[in-house]
């Protein structure tokens, strides 16, 4: 997989920064890992957020600037970037804001039970990115040719 990033067209990098940086924006502002007064968090981010948020949003961003052939193929790897992103923002946002979770476990379950697992969680986020974009570097090799 190493060799398929270092044969990638300098166009590609190009395009996955600023897509990286929309896809660190999109999870990163509700889940208040950047300070807006538009969100609140009452339990502060830990420093393991901050490099889920950074790893998944540069394996969003690469998924997205590889441009796949059309396949019904490169659907499901859409869908899986889209899964893989809604993970992240889940293993990354408060505990106790996701109501969902809430609802289930109530706070003090969120705290005790869910807080933990999120490391889990994200690191299951950066698996399914990790996944999906090595079917999208085999999907671009096949389709990609030399001028």
């Amino acid at each position: 997989m190493v060799d398929a990033l270092r044969s990638l067209e300098r166009s590609v990098w190009v395009r996955a920064l600023p897509l990286a940086l929309v896809a660190a924006i999109v999870i990163a502002i509700p889940s208040d890992l950047v300070d807006t007064p538009i969100f609140g968090r009452p339990v502060p981010p830990r420093s393991i957020d901050y490099v889920i948020l950074a790893v998944t949003a540069a394996l969003i961003g690469l998924i997205l600037a590889i441009r796949p052939g059309d396949s019904p193929e490169s659907e499901r790897q859409e869908t899986r970037t889209l899964w893989g992103g809604f993970v992240s923002f889940l293993a990354v946002g408060c505990p106790v804001c996701n109501q969902a979770v809430v609802a289930l476990v109530g706070t003090s379950g969120a705290l005790s039970w869910w807080a933990p697992v999120q490391p889990v969680v994200g690191l299951a986020a950066v698996g399914l990115l990790t996944y999906t974009l090595r079917l999208r570097l085999r999907t671009y090799s096949l389709t990609a040719c030399p001028v």
